[in-house]
C-alpha cells in the first residue's frame, strides 16, 4: 500500500500528492496531471498515477483544466505557468479538454506528455499514449493498447468471502435494451439458486426509479438492497475487494473492467443488444476470451469460477511508461 500525502495549495483548482520520497529527493520526477474532473477520465488517471507512485518516486500535482489559461503568446515566449509549482518532467492528460493544454505545456516546459485514450491530435505529437483496444489505437511505438480502460482497483485473488456475492446494476443506455423485469428475474433466480450466499445489490444513476421497489417486493431473504444514493464513499471498492462473486449488467462498461481487475469471479447479466455497437462487441469479446461468464450459459447453482487470466492495466501502463520514457 502506498503512503500518499495530500496537500492542498492556495489555488483551489490544484492539489498535490507526493510519492515514496519527499520533494527534496533530487531523483523524484514531477508529474502534472491535467484533469477535466469527469469521473471516467479521473478514474483512469488515478489508477495510473497510483501505480506510478508505487513503482517510482513522483511528486504529483493535479491541475483542473479550468485553472489553466494559456495563450499563444505564453507558448511562443515560453512563459512560466503556475510559477508556484516545480516544473513538470511528465504531463498527463485524459479527455478532449486536456489535449491542447498538455501540448502547450509541453512546448513551455519541454516535458514528456502522456495522453490517455485517442484524441483529435496526431499521436505523434505526444510522447506516449495509452488507449483501450476497443478504441482501435494505431500501431505505433509510443502507443500502448490496453484491455479496457485503466482504473484504480487493486486485484485481490485470495481471502474473499465465498458466502457473499454482489450485484452491480446499470440502467438505460444506448447499447442494450433495458428490461427491469428481466434483470429482476435473473437476480431472483441467482439468489434462489444459491441460498447459502448472502447477496448485496446496488443500482446506479441510470437505473429506473421503479427497479429497486419492484425487486424489494420479492422479499428475497438473502438479498440486501442498497440504493446508490445511500452508499458511502468507497462502498464499491470494498465490495470489489471482499465479495466472493460478482454479477454486473453488461451496459456498465467501466464497472465490468473494474470487476475483472478486482480478481473477483465475474458474470454478466443478460441484456438484448440494440445494435452491434463498440460496447456490445467489446462485451462479446470478453465473454469469448473467458474474462467473464454469461448468465445465459452458466449453471447459476454453481458459484462463478476464478479466471485463470489476470488483468491489471494500470500497473502494466505504469511499468510501460517507466521503461518507455526513461
Amino acid at each position: 500500500m502506498v503512503n500518499l500525502r495530500f496537500c492542498f495549495m492556495n489555488d483551489p483548482e490544484l492539489s498535490s500528492t507526493t510519492g515514496r520520497h519527499s520533494m527534496k529527493d533530487a531523483t523524484s520526477r514531477v508529474l502534472w496531471v491535467v484533469t477535466d474532473e469527469k469521473p471516467g477520465h479521473r478514474s483512469q488517471q488515478e489508477g495510473l498515477v497510483e501505480r506510478l507512485q508505487a513503482l517510482a518516486s513522483f511528486d504529483v500535482f493535479w491541475l483542473n483544466v479550468e485553472s489553466l489559461d494559456i495563450s499563444l503568446l505564453d507558448v511562443l515566449l515560453r512563459r512560466r505557468i503556475k510559477p508556484e509549482l516545480p516544473a513538470p518532467d511528465w504531463i498527463l492528460g485524459a479527455g478532449a479538454g486536456t489535449h491542447s493544454l498538455i501540448l502547450k505545456l509541453k512546448r513551455i516546459f519541454r516535458a514528456k506528455t502522456i495522453l490517455l485514450m485517442r484524441g483529435a491530435f496526431p499521436m505523434a505529437l505526444f510522447d506516449a499514449n495509452i488507449t483501450p483496444v476497443h478504441d482501435n489505437p494505431p500501431k505505433r511505438r509510443n502507443v500502448l493498447p490496453t484491455t479496457g480502460v485503466m482504473n484504480p482497483v487493486v486485484p485481490r485473488y485470495e481471502g474473499r468471502d465465498e458466502h457473499t456475492g454482489t450485484f452491480l446494476i446499470g440502467g438505460v443506455n444506448d447499447h442494450y435494451q433495458w428490461d427491469d423485469a428481466w434483470i429482476i428475474e435473473q437476480v431472483a433466480r441467482i439468489c434462489r439458486a444459491q441460498p447459502q450466499v448472502q447477496w448485496t445489490l446496488t443500482d446506479s444513476r441510470r437505473s429506473p426509479d421503479a427497479f429497486l421497489p419492484a425487486l424489494k417486493a420479492l422479499a428475497l431473504p438473502n438479498l440486501t438492497l442498497i440504493s446508490y444514493r445511500d452508499t458511502q464513499r468507497g462502498f464499491i471498492k470494498q465490495q470489489l475487494d471482499t465479495t466472493g462473486q460478482l454479477w454486473v449488467t453488461r451496459d456498465s462498461v467501466s464497472m465490468v473492467y473494474e470487476c475483472i481487475t478486482s480478481g473477483a469471479p465475474t458474470g454478466l447479466l443478460d441484456l438484448k443488444p440494440l445494435r452491434q455497437s463498440r460496447v456490445v462487441k467489446d462485451m462479446d469479446k470478453l465473454l469469448q476470451q473467458g474474462w467473464v461468464q454469461d448468465y445465459a450459459q452458466w449453471d447459476i447453482q454453481q458459484p462463478l469460477p476464478v479466471t485463470e487470466t489476470k488483468l491489471w492495466e494500470a500497473d502494466r501502463g505504469a511499468r510501460w511508461l517507466l521503461d518507455f520514457l526513461r
